[in-house]
C-alpha cells in the first residue's frame, strides 16, 4: 500500500487525514455531541474532498482532458468529490452559521446526490478505457450484467426501501428517498461489473488505480448505508462515527484520483 503515498500530494492527503482523524478522536471520545466544534469538523473533513477535486482537475488536463477515456473518468470522479464538498459545506452553513436544523430536502442534496451520476459516468469511462465492450459479448459478460444489478437492487430494497411509503405530496423527498439507495446500487453494479469483466485485462500501471477506485465507491456505499441507518434510528449526530467513515471515504477517493498522476510517471 505504500506506493499509494509515494508522491508529495499523496503524503499531503494522508497527513490531512491523520490531523482530521485526531480531531475526530478528540470529539468522539470526549463525548461532545452538540457543539460548534462538531459542526466545524464537518466542514473541515470536507476539505479533503475539495483537495481531491482540485488535484483531479490538474491531472485531468495531463491525461488529455476530454480527448481520452481516462481523462473523462478523472474529471467525473473529481466532480463527485466537489459535490460532496458542496453538500457538506451547505450542511455546515445551516448548522454552524444560520444555526437552524438543515431541511430535507435542501440545496445540500444537490451536491450529495450528484455523486451518483458523476461516479457512474466516471466508472463507465474507466470501463471504456479497458475494452469492456469485448467482454460483454461473452456469456459471462451478459450474465454478470444481469445478475450484479439484481443483487444490488435487492440489497438496497431490503435494507432501505422495504418499509418506505411513497408520498406524492412531497415528490422531491420521495425521489431522494428512493434515489439515494437505488442510485448508489447502480454505481456499485457498474463498478463490480467492470471489475468482474476486466480481470483479464487489468494489469500494469493501471491495475491498482482501478481497484482503488472500485474500493472507494464500495466504501462510499457502505458509509452512506450506515448514515441512513443511524439517521433512521435517530442515533446520528455531527461528529458521529459515520463522519469518520466519510472522512475515510473522501481520502480513499482523493488518493485514487492522485494515483492517476503517478501512473503517468510509471
Amino acid at each position: 500500500m505504500r506506493e499509494l503515498f509515494v508522491d508529495r500530494v499523496g503524503y499531503f492527503i494522508l497527513i490531512c487525514f491523520l490531523i482530521l482523524a485526531t480531531f475526530w478522536f478528540y470529539l468522539y471520545f470526549s463525548g461532545i455531541k452538540d457543539s460548534q466544534l462538531n459542526y466545524w469538523f464537518g466542514f473541515a473533513y470536507a476539505l479533503v474532498a475539495l483537495l481531491g477535486f482540485l488535484r483531479g482537475l490538474h491531472i485531468f488536463k495531463k491525461w488529455g482532458g476530454f480527448s481520452s477515456w481516462v481523462g473523462k473518468s478523472i474529471l467525473f470522479f473529481s466532480l463527485g468529490l466537489f459535490g460532496e464538498w458542496f453538500g457538506q459545506t451547505v450542511w455546515t452553513y445551516y448548522n454552524a452559521i444560520a444555526k437552524i436544523e438543515i431541511p430535507y430536502p435542501s440545496i445540500a442534496d444537490a451536491g450529495y446526490f450528484a455523486i451518483i451520476p458523476l461516479y457512474a459516468l466516471g466508472m463507465y469511462f474507466i470501463a471504456k478505457s479497458t475494452g469492456i465492450k469485448v467482454s460483454l459479448q461473452t456469456f459471462k459478460g451478459k450474465f454478470l450484467v444481469i445478475v450484479i444489478p439484481i443483487v444490488m437492487f435487492s440489497v438496497s430494497y431490503f435494507l432501505f426501501l422495504k418499509d418506505l411509503q411513497i408520498d406524492i405530496a412531497t415528490p422531491v423527498k420521495t425521489f431522494l428517498d428512493y434515489g439515494y439507495p437505488l442510485g448508489e446500487a447502480i454505481v456499485i453494479s457498474i463498478a463490480l461489473t467492470t471489475y468482474s469483466l476486466t480481470q483479464g485485462v487489468l494489469g500494469g500501471k493501471m491495475k491498482n488505480t482501478i481497484l482503488l477506485l472500485i474500493f472507494a465507491i464500495i466504501f462510499q456505499y457502505i458509509t452512506d448505508s450506515f448514515f441512513l441507518y443511524r439517521v433512521a434510528k435517530e442515533l446520528y449526530f455531527n461528529g458521529d462515527f459515520v463522519d469518520f467513515m466519510y472522512l475515510t471515504s473522501f481520502t480513499i477517493m482523493a488518493l485514487a484520483i492522485n494515483k492517476f498522476n503517478m501512473n503517468l510517471d510509471e
